[in-house]
């Protein structure tokens, strides 16, 4: 309930009656209506903040914000760790940035080297460039800056460079160059799938119907990321085979505790399987598992000639990734071949 002045005077006078004598608290009454002679009084409902707004304020609460959003941990600390450098680098607060500060931070990391003495890529920059604008107009929208910075931005583009592939010789190659039973269901999962290594560490058992050669995925960069692809049949018996008469637990398991079902095995791992597979088999790539995925994706293109539907199994949130960065050296190729076979 809002008060009157005289009210408030009042009110306060009576909470001073237990310590203070009639003619101390008539002091006090008087002293209040002297001093608040020409001011106006509101009631606030709820108090001053006291928070900082600081770097580290906003950095969490983009954090928070993020994890709301359902993006994934290890994506979120790769945006930290471009967006504290640049606030380092300039020693501003985030609500003194403007479009010129972002500007002079991308040309100084273009010209200057790296850790290790080399000129850092135009795609690196771009990816800065990337983040800024993810973080910038996150903290415009959610008004914690009173402008949109980033417009004043030009966009920076990576060079686009041909997608790294498996050729179909080289994916008979790796199955021959296969060793032991988690090598081979580990290739035929990645080649039939198209799985993420995130997606592959935390795949469980019980997450397969073995029958319907269904496999539901869970675990993934973001909420779209949960999906249902299909094995191939050599896929699923590699993957039987492998796993024997276990029912439960992480498919993949590290080798120090084979007997422990509760156990999964390293990206690191994974990651390692996937090089040495494609090294014996003489695969002229790096085959990491990235470039195992967008040889699935290539290959479901192909066949189907559906954006959308390739964009579904990989789990993206839209086909302009997956145009963009998987299938756009296929469909020029298509676009290519159709044109001249006229």
């Amino acid at each position: 309930m809002c008060m009157t002045k005289n009210e408030l005077i009042n009110d306060v006078a009576a909470g001073l009656v237990t310590i203070l004598s009639g003619g101390q608290i008539d002091l006090v009454k008087a002293t209040f209506i002297i001093k608040m002679q020409g001011y106006d009084i509101h009631e606030v409902n709820t108090l001053p903040s006291t928070e900082v707004k600081n770097n580290d304020f906003i950095l969490k609460r983009f954090t928070i914000d993020m994890l709301a959003r359902g993006v994934k941990e290890s994506s979120i600390k790769s945006y930290i760790n471009i967006i504290r450098p640049f606030f380092d680098y300039t020693r501003l607060n985030f609500m003194e940035v403007t479009a010129q500060h972002v500007v002079d931070y991308l040309a100084v990391k273009k010209v200057t080297p790296n850790i290790s003495g080399n000129k850092n890529s135009q795609s690196y920059i771009a990816g800065i460039c990337r983040v800024m604008f993810i973080f910038f107009q996150w903290a415009y929208r959610k008004h914690h800056i009173d402008q949109d910075i980033m417009r004043d931005v030009d966009r920076i583009k990576s060079r686009q460079k041909k997608k790294d592939r498996i050729t179909p010789e080289e994916m008979e190659a790796c199955r021959e160059c296969a060793q032991g039973d988690r090598e081979k269901a580990l290739l035929e999962l990645m080649l039939s799938t198209g799985l993420r290594v995130g997606e592959i560490a935390a795949l469980k058992i019980e997450d397969i119907d073995f029958q319907t050669r269904k496999l539901h995925i869970n675990e993934g960069k973001s909420d779209s990321a949960e999906r249902d692809v299909y094995l191939t049949i050599r896929a699923r018996n590699a993957i039987r085979k492998y796993i024997k008469k276990r029912s439960s637990g992480y498919v993949f398991r590290p080798e120090r505790n084979i007997l422990a079902d509760d156990v999964q095995i390293g990206k690191g791992t994974i990651e390692k399987i996937a090089k040495q597979i494609g090294e014996r088999a003489g695969v002229h790539c790096k085959t990491t598992v990235h470039v195992y995925r967008k040889t699935f994706a290539s290959e479901k293109y192909r066949q189907t000639k559906d954006v959308k539907m390739v964009s579904i199994l990989l789990g993206h949130a839209s086909t302009a990734i997956t145009e963009k960065y998987y299938l756009i050296d296929d469909m020029k190729d298509i676009e290519y071949q159709a044109l001249y076979a006229a």
